[in-house]
């Protein structure tokens, strides 16, 4: 069985996350998979962002719905503890220039994850009249995925778009009304017993960033390994590089 390595928030551990930079490195390294985070500026404006807060990656104040689009864009995703000063031109990157790029490389598949503090903001309703125009025709890219199942419930029933639950202990998939096509789980939080895989959703395990890890995984009959480091993963297992 060989790996799909899914880049986490693009090539993380290299570039600042959720930004082109780290999303087109992943691409360079040989992934055609992707995951980033969406929340709303305080205009409602969709930027890729994980965190609550904006003090690791913008050394800020505050959180993303606390400013404007206008606002954030003074700001800079840096990580200078990580990156130090190579990276701090480096801004938010906006949903609208990610889906931009999305098009321009039609086999890369993305998993957008639409996090819980944007919807406990903002509301479920205002979050999909928001976002849901913006994805028009992507849905053979795009997956939604989320810790908030009501909201993927509805783009099940609503859209033709795939979903994903996200969770971090294998037991609490039981609160799903329907079946997702994609299940992610912590990999501390899977079952002990291979059986309870068993299910017609595609499973995702992360965050997988050793090749032990992945070996152990791979024997379990898991594919699908989402990774910050995804160029050391994928020359760790370069059969499971897509050029």
């Amino acid at each position: 069985m060989q790996p799909a390595f899914i880049a986490h928030r693009g090539y993380a551990t290299a570039f600042p996350e959720n930004t082109l930079l780290a999303i087109d490195a992943a691409r360079e390294a040989g992934t055609h998979l992707v995951e980033v985070d969406v929340q709303l500026s305080k205009d409602r404006v969709p930027v890729l962002f994980h965190d609550r807060d904006l003090q690791r990656l913008c050394g800020q104040p505050g959180a993303i719905h606390d400013y404007t689009y206008a606002e954030l864009q003074s700001f800079y995703v840096s990580d200078r503890e990580k990156f130090a000063d190579r990276l701090s031109d480096n801004r938010i990157t906006s949903l609208a220039e990610f889906l931009h790029y999305l098009k321009k490389y039609p086999y890369i598949k993305a998993f957008v994850e639409l996090k819980r503090s944007m919807i406990e903001q903002f509301s479920e309703q205002t979050v999909w009249d928001v976002l849901m125009p913006m994805f028009a025709c992507l849905h053979e890219q795009v997956t939604f995925i989320s810790y908030s199942f009501p909201i993927l419930e509805k783009v099940h029933h609503k859209t033709i778009f795939p979903t994903g639950i996200v969770v971090d202990h294998w037991q609490e998939i039981k609160q799903a009304h329907w079946l997702p096509e994609w299940i992610f789980c912590d990999s501390e939080g899977l079952p002990e017993d291979d059986a309870e895989l068993q299910t017609a959703s595609k499973i995702a395990v992360f965050e997988v960033s050793d090749k032990a890890l992945a070996e152990k995984l791979l024997q379990r009959g898991i594919g699908y390994l989402e990774t910050f480091r995804i160029r050391e993963m994928l020359e760790a297992f370069p059969a499971g590089k897509k050029e």
